[in-house]
This record gives C-alpha cells, sequence and structure tokens, in this order.
C-alpha cells in the first residue's frame, strides 16, 4: 500500500507539504492546520481520508 500526504492551512493545499509530518512555520499562525492521506494499493479502491483541523495555531 502507498501513502500519500497533503497539507492544509486553513482549508488551503501547502504548496510542497506532501510529507507524512509537516513542521510548522510563522505562517501557520493564527490559522488551523489538516492533513489529507490518501491510500493506493493495485486492484483496490483509493480510499482518501481528511483529519479533523486542529485549534489555531498560536
Amino acid at each position: 500500500m502507498t501513502l500519500g500526504y497533503q497539507w492544509y492551512r486553513s482549508g488551503v493545499a501547502i504548496t510542497g507539504a506532501t510529507a507524512k509530518t509537516y513542521t510548522l512555520v510563522a505562517a501557520d499562525r493564527a490559522d488551523t492546520m489538516k492533513v489529507r492521506v490518501v491510500g493506493t494499493k493495485a486492484g483496490y479502491t483509493s480510499v482518501t481520508k481528511y483529519s479533523a483541523a486542529t485549534a489555531l495555531v498560536p
């Protein structure tokens, strides 16, 4: 199985933020964060899940 990631800042995809983890930066302040995970495997239907959004980043 292959997992793909996309991180979001206040609902907008963060360019280049496609790793399993994401380190917060100054631009993330006063925004919410969430991640989309897409699981794929040959012969199976892909599955997409979103995390719950965080509280506002202080």
